[in-house]
């Protein structure tokens, strides 16, 4: 047997996770000694009962409390440079950021361009980014949604209107200080976003265990997440008001960010970001729709990761370990849930031109394996093809 490769991860960040943990809000705040608190709420679930008695509690336990009411949809570059100038007007010497992972994305990039100077684009990547160094203010991260993992994640990424995709600016220093994971808290989410986030929890968690950075605490993670959307998923679809499977896919979506965030995402994520950049999609409906097309390519140089996938999903056996079951696996999910297809959200042959470009100009360069520009749209051509995810 081959020895451990050497491997280093560092993930500092506090979690509390359970039912009802939201009400130690202000406790963990008080913490981190902030007194002056700029809060992100997402104005979607500002009006839950969880979500406004903690910022109640909270306004009880500090000498103030700025609530900055957060606009929905995914952030762009000039809505993280607003935050970060009114963040930096503010007075305020903590930062509590509760919604889903747009919400979170924002009140990470804006404590980014407060204590180290904007604009973001400076610290974004692909370019010539920036170092990003230690930042004094604390976040406290408090997810509403399920599948981002962006409660523990040092990334923060938003769309270039003018450079026409994603920018990215990952750094550990990003991080949330501390996370409060509230299952609670998504009992009223959508179907539309528990769908979204769940699947692309999904391929974090996937994406994890086959990149090459890869490492066995990603391993862990990754495949644990994966296991628990495979079952959670369709029962929270089936029926929303399922609080085990609520919990489990909270749950899920947060160790899935911190798979995603000791080893990375993968190559759904790089055709996902062209398709959101390009169509406005939201990030989890992009990412579902190209996830069985990149395992498909990628599982011919990692089929023995596959083969772990395909277990850690609960899929039969299969006639030969190359890792066509792991992709099997999804497919049959993504119709179990009822996922769109690409055509069905409008996207079309003479699109894929310029979602190859886009995806190949912001790639992350961590896939198992090769992918040329024809392999990239092969797998948009390939989604394209799907009339139907009838199970």
């Amino acid at each position: 047997m081959e020895a451990i490769a050497p491997f280093a991860n560092h993930l500092p960040v506090r979690v509390t996770f359970g039912c009802g943990t939201a009400r130690e809000l202000a406790a963990v705040v008080s913490g981190l000694a902030g007194h002056r608190i700029l809060a992100f709420v997402d104005a979607q679930v500002a009006s839950l009962a969880p979500v406004r008695s903690a910022l109640a509690a909270l306004e009880a336990s500090t000498a103030a409390v700025v609530v900055a009411r957060a606009r929905p949809g995914e952030p762009t570059v000039e809505r993280i440079d607003e935050a970060g100038a009114f963040l930096s007007r503010s007075g305020c010497d903590a930062v509590v950021a509760i919604g889903g992972g747009s919400v979170l994305d924002v009140a990470k990039g804006a404590r980014l361009v407060a204590t180290q100077g904007g604009p973001f684009r400076r610290f974004a990547w692909p370019g010539s980014a920036d170092p990003i160094g230690p930042q004094h203010l604390p976040l406290v991260a408090v997810p509403t949604t399920s599948g981002t993992g962006s409660e523990v994640t040092g990334g923060i990424v938003a769309i270039d209107g003018e450079a026409g995709h994603k920018v990215a600016a990952p750094s550990p220093f990003n991080r949330p200080d501390a996370t409060i994971v509230d299952p609670e808290l998504t009992y009223g989410l959508p179907r539309a976003p528990t769908l979204y986030g769940g699947v692309d929890a999904l391929a974090q968690g996937l994406a994890a265990s086959i990149v090459r950075v890869r490492t066995p605490v990603g391993d862990a993670l990754g495949l644990e997440a994966a296991r628990l959307v495979a079952s959670a998923l369709p029962a929270v679809i089936d029926d929303p008001a399922d609080a085990g499977a609520r919990s489990r896919m909270a749950c899920a979506s947060l160790l899935a960010g911190l798979a995603m965030n000791v080893s990375e995402v993968g190559t759904e994520h790089s055709l996902a970001h062209a398709l959101g950049a390009r169509h406005g999609l939201p990030h989890g409906l992009a990412v579902g729709l190209v996830l069985a097309e990149s395992m498909e390519h990628d599982r011919a140089f990692v089929p023995e990761r596959f083969e772990r996938i395909a277990d850690a999903l609960g899929a039969g056996p299969g006639e030969r370990p190359d890792g066509s079951r792991a992709v099997r696996a999804v497919r049959a999910l993504l119709a179990r849930v009822r996922f769109p297809t690409l055509a069905g959200v409008g996207v079309t042959e003479a699109d894929v031109p310029g979602l190859v470009e886009a995806a190949l100009e912001a790639w992350i360069p961590v896939e198992p394996g090769p992918w040329a520009a024809e392999d990239v749209a092969a797998a948009f051509h390939g989604a394209l093809a799907i009339g139907s995810r009838a199970e």
